[in-house]
């Protein structure tokens, strides 16, 4: 069972060593993480032997990862439901 929440900052690491930084968007039963790696409201699928939990730097926070998928009133992405609500997708919120 993964140790990773919802919210959390993590880095990849990949199996030639390359890092990057994300945001855990949500985890599924499996274990794996799906997290967000960019602005946009996509997340990739990983398997959590290959992240590492870290604390939020500044920059990361301002980065905006997963664009308003941490906000409140977007508990988990869902495309029917994010493209009734999120402007960025066309909808009234």
């Amino acid at each position: 069972m993964s140790e990773l929440k919802r919210g959390d900052y993590v880095e990849f690491v990949g199996p030639f060593g390359d890092a990057e930084f994300g945001r855990v968007a949500s985890v599924a039963d499996n274990g794996r993480a799906f997290v967000c790696f960019s602005t946009g409201c996509t997340a990739a699928a990983c398997d959590p032997a290959h992240l590492r939990k870290v604390e939020p730097r500044a920059w990361m926070e301002q980065l905006g990862f997963g664009y308003h998928r941490f906000d409140d009133e977007c508990p988990d992405y869902y495309p029917g439901c994010c493209a009734a609500y999120c402007p960025e997708k066309g909808g009234a919120r």
